[in-house]
Parts: C-alpha cells; sequence; structure tokens
C-alpha cells in the first residue's frame, strides 16, 4: 500500500500554530481581565472599610478635618472605581476579541483537517480499487495459465 501524502499538511501546521498562538492570547486576555476584576474588588473593600470606619468614628469625636479627609478619599476611590469599571470594559472587549479570533482559528484549522479526512478516504478507496484490480489481474492470469 502507497503512503498518504496531503498535499497541504504543511499549511495545516501552520494553522495549528496559529490556532495555539490564539489560544495564549485568549488566555492572556482572560487573566488581565481577572487582574483587572480582582483590583475593582480591592479598591471597593478599600471603600466599605472606609466608610466603616468614618461610621465608626461618628459615635467618637470628630473634627472637620477628618471629616474632610474621609469625604475626600471616600471621592478618590469612587473615581477610582469608575475608572476600574472603565478597564474592565476594555478588558472585556479585547477579551471577547481574542475569543472571536481563535474561534475563527478553530474553524480553519477544522476545515483543513476535514479536507484532509476526505482525501484521506479518497486515498484508501483508490488503495482498495487497485488492489481489487490486482487481485482480479492474478486470478484472469492464473485461469488463463
Amino acid at each position: 500500500m502507497a503512503k498518504f501524502v496531503f498535499r497541504l499538511q504543511s499549511y495545516l501546521g501552520v494553522k495549528e500554530k496559529i490556532e495555539e498562538q490564539k489560544k495564549l492570547e485568549y488566555g492572556q486576555a482572560l487573566r488581565r481581565l481577572e487582574e483587572e476584576c480582582q483590583k475593582k474588588i480591592q479598591l471597593v473593600a478599600m471603600q466599605d472599610e472606609l466608610i466603616n470606619l468614618f461610621k465608626n468614628s461618628l459615635h467618637t469625636e470628630v473634627n472637620v478635618v477628618d471629616i474632610k479627609r474621609y469625604n475626600n478619599t471616600i471621592e478618590w476611590l469612587k473615581y477610582k472605581i469608575v475608572e476600574q469599571e472603565k478597564r474592565i470594559a476594555a478588558a472585556e472587549v479585547i477579551a471577547e476579541t481574542k475569543r472571536l479570533e481563535l474561534i475563527e482559528a478553530m474553524k480553519e484549522r477544522k476545515m483543513l483537517e476535514n479536507v484532509k479526512e476526505k482525501k484521506y478516504e479518497e486515498f484508501v478507496q483508490n488503495e482498495n480499487l487497485n488492489d481489487k484490480k490486482r487481485i482480479d489481474e492474478i486470478i484472469s492470469y492464473q485461469y488463463n495459465r
């Protein structure tokens, strides 16, 4: 039996490498998104802690400077949280883009693998036909002898 050779094997190899690269990029985008979400969680926790400290300080003697300091810090944290939400939204867009690129790369690889599989099936069928022809020739040669 002859050896099966897929003419587009090198192209398939390139597509597989591209898919692996897209997987890595998507993984990095997801990690970046998770980091941004964690930063927001930390900022919200800091804000909550500061609000609790402020509420607790109201039960004791409070001066205007402390109230201003708490208020300024809380406002600053609110601003940082809004900014972090913008970063999260940007990271989500990037992650979605990378996901779509990965899906496209997977489709391209799958398409080539399907072509390879069909070509292999055709090859096997041709080989089987050739084997049958050879057997028929051998049988007819023996019969004629």
